[in-house]
C-alpha cells in the first residue's frame, strides 16, 4: 500500500513537515539561547579561531562555519554561533521528507522526519549545537537524495551530471566528518549485490564522482600530509586500540546509544532494517518501495551501528554514543515508510507520543541546565551532568579583575583540551591563549609556544589539588604560584568549585 493521498490532520504531509521544521526551529533557538557551551562546543569554538586546511580530530567544515560566523557577525554569542547549525538541521529535516517521499510516499517522508526529530540525540545535540554532525548529516542526506534519483529514478539518464553532483556532495560530507566512509561502503555494497545497479561498476561516471569527492576532500589530505597524518592516526587509533576485551564497555555502548536514540524508536528501526537486509538487494520490504531501496538504506545504516558498537568491546569509546547517528538516520527513514504502511491510531499514538515525550524530556533538561531548578526538587550533593553546559563567566570576571587582558606580553593558558575550551570562551581572542599539557588536540596547532617565550601568564585548571599544577609546570616558567580559586554558580548553588588560577612569569617556551 502506498498512502499517497493521506493527510496529516487538515494538512498535506509536505505542509505538516514544514510546520514541524518551523516549530522545532523556534524551540531549538530558545534552547540554544538558554544554555552555555558544552565541552565539545567550547573546544570547537577555541579551535575555530585559527582557520586551517583541517584539524587534529575533525575535518574542517564545521569549524570553518564557526569561524565564518564569528568573522561575519563579529559576535561570539552562543545563539549566533549555533544558528547556522540549527538551520542546517532544518534543511536536513526537509531532505529526510523528500527521501521518504521519493522512496515511498509523502506520508512516509513526514513520518521519517517526525521520527528523526523525536530522537533525543538528533533533536538536541545534532539539531541545536555546534557539532560536526550537523553539516555531515546535511550533505550525507543530499548525497543520498541524488543517489536515490540515480538508482530509482531518472537520474541515470544524465549519468555524468548526476554522479558529478553526488561527488561534490560526498566530498562535502567527507569534509564534515570521516563517517562519510560508511556512505561509500554501503552504496558500494548495494551496487555489488543489486543486479540493476551493478551496471554502474562498468560506467566511468561513479569513478568520476569518487575523484571529485577526493578533490573536495583534498584540504584534509594535504593538512594531514603536512602534519604526519596525525588526524587519520588519532581517529584510526581509537578503533584499533588494543586494551583487551571489556564487556562492560560493550554493554555501556549498547544501552547508551539506545537512550540517545530513544529505545522505543531505535529498537523497531533496527528490526525493520534487519528485515530489509534479509529481504535482499532486490527485495521489497517494507512494501511500496522500489525494489532494493530498503536494502540500500539498510546497507548504509547498519554498518556504522554495528561497527561503533563492537569497537567498544576493545577500545574505550567513553560516552560517544552519537557515533552511530548516521546509521540510525538511515534506519529511521526506512521506519518512516514502514509506519506509513501501517498508518492507524496505534502508529499515530506511538509516533506523536514519542515526539511529545521527547519534547517534555528536553524541556526539562534544558530548563534545568539553564536554571538549576532540579536542585530544589531533588536536594543533595549529586553530580549534575548539565553543569558541563555552564559558562565559566566567573573565571572571565576574575581574569579581568586581575588585569590579565590589559597586561603587556601576557597570555592565558590551560592544561588540557577540555579546560582549554571553556577558558577560551572567556578569553575571546583578546590576548594569546595557549593550551598546554599532553593532550591539547586541535589547540596544540593554534599557537606556537616559542613565540611566547619570556612572556608572563595566567594559568587556569579545574582541579581539586593545585599543588600538582605548580609541580608539573615549574620547569615551564621561571615562577608559578597559585593565586586563587574560582567557583561557578547556578541559581544560587555552586556547581563547580575547583577552578584554580595561577600566576606565572617568564615562560620558557615549548611544552
Amino acid at each position: 500500500m502506498r498512502p499517497d493521498n493521506v493527510k496529516v490532520g487538515p494538512f498535506t504531509p509536505a505542509q505538516a513537515t514544514l510546520i514541524l521544521i518551523a516549530v522545532t526551529f523556534i524551540l531549538r533557538m530558545i534552547g540554544a539561547a538558554a544554555i552555555g557551551w558544552g565541552t565539545g562546543e567550547a573546544y570547537y569554538l577555541a579551535s575555530a579561531r585559527v582557520p586551517a586546511l583541517s584539524y587534529f580530530d575533525q575535518p574542517p567544515l564545521s569549524l570553518w562555519t564557526i569561524w565564518a560566523t564569528m568573522t561575519l557577525t563579529g559576535s561570539e554569542n552562543v545563539l549566533v554561533i549555533r544558528l547556522p547549525f540549527i538551520a542546517m538541521f532544518a534543511v536536513s529535516t526537509w531532505l529526510i521528507y523528500l527521501i521518504g517521499k521519493r522512496l515511498h510516499s509523502p506520508l512516509g517522508g513526514f513520518y521519517a522526519a517526525l521520527i528523526v526529530n523525536a530522537c533525543v540525540l538528533f533533536s538536541l545535540s545534532i539539531g541545536s549545537w555546534t557539532q560536526p554532525d550537523a553539516p555531515m548529516l546535511l550533505f550525507w542526506l543530499a548525497t543520498f537524495l541524488v543517489l536515490v534519483g540515480i538508482f530509482f529514478g531518472d537520474g541515470g539518464e544524465q549519468p555524468y551530471r548526476n554522479w558529478a553532483m553526488a561527488g561534490v556532495l560526498l566530498g562535502l560530507t567527507f569534509l564534515s566528518k570521516y563517517h562519510a566512509a560508511f556512505l561509500v561502503a554501503g552504496t558500494g555494497l548495494f551496487v555489488l549485490l543489486n543486479r540493476d545497479a551493478r551496471r554502474w561498476l562498468f560506467h566511468p561516471a561513479p569513478y568520476l564522482a569518487v575523484l571529485i569527492a577526493l578533490v573536495v576532500f583534498s584540504p584534509v589530505i594535504l593538512w594531514n600530509a603536512q602534519n604526519d597524518w596525525v588526524s587519520f592516526g588519532f581517529q584510526g587509533g581509537r578503533a584499533l586500540a588494543e586494551e583487551g576485551l571489556h564487556w562492560d564497555r560493550l554493554v555501556r555502548m549498547i544501552w547508551g546509544q539506545l537512550l540517545y536514540m530513544v529505545p522505543w524508536l531505535a529498537i523497531p528501526a533496527l528490526m525493520v532494517g534487519a528485515r530489509a537486509i534479509f529481504a535482499g538487494a532486490r527485495g521489497v520490504y517494507p512494501p511500496g518501495m522500489p525494489s532494493g531501496a530498503a536494502a540500500l538504506l539498510s546497507y548504509i545504516g547498519w554498518p556504522p551501528v554495528l561497527f561503533f558498537t563492537v569497537v567498544a568491546l576493545w577500545s574505550d569509546t567513553q560516552f560517544h554514543f552519537h557515533w552511530q547517528a548516521p546509521g540510525y538516520l538511515m534506519l529511521f527513514i526506512l521506519m518512516g515508510t514502514w509506519a506509513a504502511n501501517r498508518d492507524g491510531r496505534g502508529v499515530r499514538v506511538w509516533l506523536y507520543g514519542s515526539a511529545i515525550l521527547t519534547f517534555i524530556i528536553l524541556a526539562l533538561l534544558v530548563s534545568h541546565a539553564a536554571t538549576g531548578w532540579g536542585r530544589q526538587v531533588v536536594p543533595g550533593d549529586w553530580e549534575d551532568p548539565t553543569a558541563l553546559q555552564l559558562p565559566w563567566t566567573e573565571l572571565g570576571e576574575e581574569l579581568e579583575a586581575l588585569g590579565a587582558f590589559d597586561a603587556d606580553k601576557t597570555f592565558v593558558a590551560g592544561i588540557n583540551w577540555i579546560d582549554c575550551g571553556y577558558i577560551d570562551t572567556q578569553v575571546e581572542g583578546r590576548i594569546p591563549f595557549l593550551c598546554m599539557g599532553g593532550d591539547p588536540r586541535n589547540l596544540g596547532f593554534a599557537v606556537d609556544p616559542e613565540t611566547l617565550t619570556g612572556w608572563d601568564a595566567y594559568v587556569a585548571s579545574q582541579t581539586g589539588d593545585p599543588t600538582w599544577v605548580v609541580e608539573s609546570y615549574d620547569d615551564a616558567f621561571e615562577t608559578i604560584e597559585h593565586i586563587g580559586t574560582v567557583s561557578i554558580a547556578r541559581g544560587g548553588t555552586v556547581e563547580i568549585s575547583d577552578i584554580q588560577i595561577f600566576r606565572a612569569t617568564g615562560f620558557r617556551g615549548g611544552d
